[in-house]
């Protein structure tokens, strides 16, 4: 496989679908509740890492909360400061593994499988380490991810799947689009090749496809235990939705929050961060 590390690539991986990431996730709010909650108990400012197009941000701002979202991609934080223009909301193109604000946070935030970018094992650390360096002494690292399933451990491509139809509103004019999704899966490297179609039909008929391909991770508990521990982070609490309920192994999503190692050995909690 052909992997670039956008830590040494111009390219903005995400340039092409941009305009459509919002489409995708229209209406998702399924973990806003959650981040709400963690950022009220915190009670200061919120660092994310990966904040896409600042639909997190936003909610999050929307209830007086300072923000500082951090993104690769340009297009995506070009939506995101648009989005919340006029709000307590700052953004900052970087890679988040060379990430230095000069500034600690009592939450940060990696979310909806931004972890799973990572190209190498490495990268997750050095990840988990930027986001050490950016957390106070007694904050918190939350991270969400895909829980792993059976198809992750399933080598060779899966069918092309359906995702969905929706309208895309352009300046007032309505298009069709239509998003497929490919799979191809490495289990002995832990990752899979991912293709996202948007297919567009305009109201004239006409017909384009936008194509992006990227990697993604799977992680398991176990991985980002050791990944935490080595950047100076132990688990306090780790869950499979967005309510709190225990991880198992129907979770579809692996919530993991993190402490410093110092204030976890200190509170030992033992699996709950609220």
């Amino acid at each position: 496989m052909n992997r670039t590390d956008p830590a040494v690539s111009d390219v903005d991986p995400f340039a092409a679908v941009a305009p459509f990431y919002d489409l995708d996730l229209e209406g998702y709010d399924d973990d806003l509740f959650l981040y709400r909650q963690l950022a009220s108990e915190a009670g200061g400012a919120v660092l994310e890492l990966g904040c896409g197009t600042g639909r997190v941000a936003r909610a999050l701002a929307d209830e007086g909360i300072e923000v500082v979202g951090v993104d690769l991609s340009s297009a995506m934080l070009s939506i995101a400061r648009a989005r919340l223009a006029g709000s307590n909301a700052a953004f900052h193109k970087s890679d988040f593994r060379t990430l230095d604000l000069g500034r600690r946070f009592p939450l940060v935030l990696i979310v909806l499988g931004g972890l799973q970018h990572m190209p190498t094992v490495d990268g997750v650390v050095v990840a988990l380490e930027i986001a050490s360096r950016h957390v106070t002494g007694d904050g918190l690292v939350v991270v969400d991810v895909e829980a792993p399933n059976a198809d992750d451990f399933s080598p060779g491509p899966q069918p092309l799947v359906e995702h969905w139809t929706r309208v895309l509103d352009e300046g007032g004019t309505p298009s069709m689009v239509t998003k497929l999704v490919s799979v191809v899966a490495h289990p002995s490297e832990g990752m899979r090749e991912v293709t996202w179609h948007f297919d567009v039909q305009s109201a004239e008929g006409e017909l384009r496809r936008t194509t992006a391909q990227f990697d993604l991770r799977t992680l398991t508990l176990g991985e980002l235990e050791l990944s935490g521990r080595l950047a100076g982070l132990a688990i306090s609490g780790a869950w499979g939705d967005y309510d709190f309920n225990a991880a198992d192994d129907g979770a579809e999503r692996l919530v993991v929050a993190f402490a410093a190692v110092e204030a976890s050995d200190a509170s030992a909690t033992g699996g709950s961060a609220t």
